[in-house]
C-alpha cells in the first residue's frame, strides 16, 4: 500500500513539476521538485521499489524535454541510490543535518547537469553562478517540500458517513 501510495505521490509531483513549478521561476530557474520527493520516498519505502518508480518519473519528465531525454532518469536513479544508501546513518530530526543531505542531492543533481552542458555546448561562462543559484534556490524549495510531505504524512482524515 505504500508503494502504490507513493506511485500517486510521485505522479502528483509530476504534474506539479510541469503546471505549477514554472510559476516559481526565479531568474529563469525552475524549482525541482523531485528531488524533495525522492528523498522523502527513500526514507519511506525500500529501493527495489523506488528504483522503477525514480526511472519512469524521470522519463516522463524527459519526455516534455527531449534534448535532454535521458538525463533527468540517470540523474533521479543516482539521487534514490544515494539517499537510499544513506538514509539509515541520517538523523532525520535535526533540521541542520537534513538541509545538508538535501543540499548535497542537489548539488548531485545540477553537477549531472553542468557536465552534460560543458560537454554539449562549452560556453559556460555565465553558467556557473547559475548552477550555484540554481542549487541554493532548489535547496530552500526541497527542504520545503519536503517539510511539508512529512507534515501531511501525520495529519489523519477521517470520514464518518
Amino acid at each position: 500500500m505504500k508503494v502504490f501510495k507513493m506511485i500517486l505521490l510521485g505522479v502528483f509531483i509530476l504534474y506539479l513539476q510541469l503546471i505549477i513549478a514554472p510559476y516559481f521561476t526565479i531568474y529563469s530557474i525552475i524549482p525541482n521538485f523531485f528531488i524533495a520527493y525522492f528523498a522523502f520516498a527513500g526514507i519511506r519505502i525500500n529501493a527495489k521499489s523506488l528504483f522503477p518508480i525514480a526511472f519512469f518519473l524521470g522519463l516522463a519528465l524527459d519526455v516534455m524535454y527531449p534534448p535532454l531525454l535521458g538525463l533527468n532518469s540517470i540523474a533521479f536513479i543516482i539521487i534514490v541510490y544515494f539517499v537510499c544508501k544513506f538514509q539509515t546513518s541520517i538523523n532525520k530530526q535535526r533540521f541542520i543535518i537534513v538541509s545538508l543531505s538535501i543540499l548535497f542531492l542537489n548539488f548531485l543533481y545540477y553537477i549531472i547537469f553542468y557536465l552534460y552542458h560543458l560537454f554539449a555546448s562549452q560556453n559556460l561562462e555565465s553558467f556557473f553562478l547559475y548552477l550555484l543559484l540554481s542549487i541554493f534556490y532548489n535547496t530552500f524549495v526541497s527542504i520545503l517540500i519536503i517539510y511539508i510531505l512529512s507534515l501531511s504524512e501525520k495529519i489523519k482524515i477521517s470520514i464518518n458517513v
